[in-house]
């Protein structure tokens, strides 16, 4: 225990204070900036007016959304695989569009160009019909996904809260419960719904990003994201709008029966249609053997009419000759009896 004693206050000098309280305030202007006044923000300026530059605030707007999808925060192996989990929607999209115009074209046409990059209509729709499930399929396995990651996280945590821990698990069971139902529904309902579905998991991930549920990068990740998968569906739900628009020889109804046909391979007779087909071929050969005769017998009518011509021609000609020959022997008969 320190045995010193206390410091004593000191005493104030009333006589400075009274001084100090009768000094006049002086104005320095020079002294006083942009940032050691908050006056002008209350009352606004009140000197001349700064020039600014019009394109500072978009060039500001143009950093902010560089830097949103350079996604430098986000780690390199999340960022790879989610980029690598956008190409099958690619993938599907453009070629649902590339399908859906061979569909709409013309096959054969006249340009042989045009004939080697368009598919024929049975494989187009061969392939149509394959894609549908392909496209549906893994839309839902990759919804189903994003709920599971909110389980992941919440397994994660060493501390139970009760509003996260409710939140992390209504996501996880909610978003297989909507994306498993969309494999039964027809495409177009299908790809709207699993688009919906897409748009509201980003922003339940963009609340958990805010309340600190989630890292600080996967709001902005899963925004890049949501964007190529919305933009492939959408590309795809446009291109199979445009199947049968403008198309010349087939009806909607016959485009309808050919992307969905009602027969199903096992009720086909194949060894009576194989008969038909052979009939048919038969038939096409017989056809083509007449045109031929046809074609011969024609060719032999029309040269006969020309040897006939010709016959016609060849006959004054002769009968001229022979005419000259008769009086030039009557001359010679005539000067001969006159010399003798």
């Amino acid at each position: 225990m320190s045995m010193k004693p206390p410091i004593q206050p000191v005493g104030i000098d009333k006589e400075l204070e009274k001084k100090v309280g009768e000094r006049k305030l002086e104005s320095r202007p020079d002294e006083v900036t942009s940032t050691s006044s908050v006056r002008q923000v209350i009352e606004g300026s009140q000197g001349p007016a700064v020039p600014v530059d019009p394109l500072l605030n978009l060039k500001d707007d143009l950093n902010t959304v560089k830097e949103t999808f350079a996604l430098g925060s986000v780690p390199r192996e999340a960022f790879g695989l989610g980029l690598a989990g956008t190409l099958p929607y690619l993938a599907t999209s453009i070629s649902t569009v590339y399908l859906s115009w061979s569909l709409n074209t013309e096959w054969p046409t006249t340009s042989s160009f045009i004939n080697s990059i368009v598919a024929n209509h049975d494989s187009a729709t061969h392939w149509l019909q394959l894609l549908e499930p392909i496209q549906v399929g893994y839309g839902a396995v990759i919804i189903s996904f994003l709920g599971a990651i909110h389980w992941g996280l919440e397994f994660a945590e060493k501390r139970a809260l009760p509003d996260r821990t409710r939140f992390r698990y209504g996501i996880g069971v909610l978003a297989p419960a909507v994306a498993w139902p969309t494999i039964f529904m027809p495409i177009e309902w299908a790809l709207t719904t699993q688009f919906a579905a897409f748009v509201a998991l980003y922003f339940t991930d963009s609340t958990a990003t805010v309340k600190g549920w989630a890292p600080g990068w996967y709001g902005i990740y899963r925004f890049v994201l949501t964007a190529i998968v919305g933009a492939a569906i959408l590309i795809s739900l446009v291109g199979r709008a445009k199947i049968g628009a403008g198309h010349a020889r087939l009806s909607k109804a016959e485009l309808r029966d050919r992307l969905h046909p009602q027969t199903g391979s096992k009720d086909r007779d194949w060894a009576k249609e194989e008969e038909k087909e052979k009939e048919k071929i038969q038939r096409e050969k017989k056809e083509e053997e007449k045109k031929r005769k046809e074609a011969e017998e024609k060719a032999k009518k029309e040269e006969q009419k020309k040897e006939k011509a010709q016959k016609k021609a060849d006959k004054p000609k002769s009968e001229g000759k022979g005419g000259q020959e008769k009086e030039e022997s009557g001359n010679d008969d005539k000067q001969k009896a006159d010399s003798d």
